[in-house]
């Protein structure tokens, strides 16, 4: 299956660390309640000994439910987050793939399906050259020594245009937008091109 290339909101990265804050923040009241409120509250000994004997339960049921709403509302808000991106990107009329560090394709929209005349499936996996990128262009410029430096530095290329091919020997010449796809330490893994396509 193809997934959109990275982009998703970075509500997906800093969901989990709400809920770390919030359960904290729960965890901290909790601790106050029972250790220094309680006490001054219920004055009854047998009273506090009853309670204090079951507050461990309480507070273990209490902070699961409290975990299970918060996962099931950032999750939900992530889902509907996910279908508008997938939806966007799914319809735009520009083609917007990606690619990984050695030229793989990992991800190819509806639009560029539609452009190259490859379907999703068989392409996936494979290189942009011999597939959507001639190895050479009809004036004899070298392609296949532009996309390693395309993968290898996306941030000398951010725009660039070149001849490509569809999967019926067609030749269309594309302008292309690039950006570096990075990984959560920032290093880059493979490159996101916006195409528009162009008279040759």
């Amino acid at each position: 299956m193809a997934h959109p290339p990275s982009g998703i909101p970075a509500a997906r990265q800093t969901a989990p660390a709400i809920i770390c804050v919030i359960f904290l923040l729960f965890g901290v009241v909790w601790i106050l309640f029972a250790g220094i409120l309680l006490p001054s509250v219920v004055r009854d000994p047998a009273l506090y000994a009853g309670i204090f004997a079951w507050k461990d339960w309480v507070f273990l049921l209490a902070a699961t439910l409290l975990l299970f709403l918060l996962i099931r509302h950032y999750t939900g808000r992530l889902s509907r987050s996910e279908v508008l991106y997938r939806t966007l990107v799914e319809r735009a009329g520009s083609i917007i793939l990606a690619m990984d560090r050695e030229g793989n394709i990992t991800f190819f929209n509806r639009r560029a399906e539609e452009v190259f005349g490859f379907p999703r499936g068989e392409i996936l996996g494979k290189s942009v050259i011999g597939t959507i990128v001639p190895a050479a262009e009809s004036s004899g410029r070298d392609l296949d020594t532009l996309l390693y430096e395309i993968v290898s530095h996306p941030d000398r290329f951010l725009k660039n245009r070149n001849e490509n091919i569809t999967s019926s020997g067609e030749r269309v010449w594309i302008s292309w937008t690039n950006r570096a796809i990075c990984d959560e330490t920032g290093f880059p893994v493979g490159v996101v091109s916006v195409g528009l396509e162009e008279g040759g």
